[in-house]
């Protein structure tokens, strides 16, 4: 009976690791070729790196991208990691909330300066005089000016 749960024991724990880990890497690398298979020229494109760009033309191993007008990139295949939709593009919306959310740093900034003036003048710390500030004296400088002086 001993025997036979540690069997039963192992293939369940084969099964977990088929389960858990193989199946879904599979999926994973059957969805990537069929990404890879699906390019065409115009389509806009996302790489593994987050770069942007348009299909210009494909290869057997590669892809060229155009990432910015008149601006070519070879890239392998692999590293196109999906196809762009309209969703994943940024809307115009979102672009003026972050222009409104700049122009309201921009008027933070603006108080700033109101704000110092109120503010009392602080004495500075740093000693104020005339001579620049003396280097320590290391050993060697030290022996070599009492041979100077004798």
């Amino acid at each position: 009976m001993q025997q036979y749960s540690t069997l039963i024991f192992i293939a369940l724990l084969v099964l977990a690791f088929y389960f858990l880990i193989l199946r879904p890497q599979r999926k994973r690398q059957q969805a990537m070729q069929q990404t890879m298979n699906a390019l065409s020229p115009g389509d806009r494109v996302m790489l593994a790196s987050g770069l942007f760009g348009t299909v210009v033309s494909v290869g057997s191993r590669q892809v060229v991208l155009e990432i910015s007008p008149g601006a070519e990139l070879t890239v392998l295949k692999q590293a196109v990691s999906r196809i762009v939709t309209a969703a994943d593009e940024d809307n115009l919306e979102e672009e003026e909330e972050l222009d409104s959310d700049a122009a309201v740093l921009e008027d933070a900034a603006t108080v700033e300066p109101e704000l110092q003036a109120e503010r009392p003048a602080e004495e500075p710390t740093t000693a104020t005089g005339t001579e620049p500030a003396a280097e320590p004296e290391s050993p060697t400088t030290r022996n070599s000016k009492q041979q100077t002086a004798d």
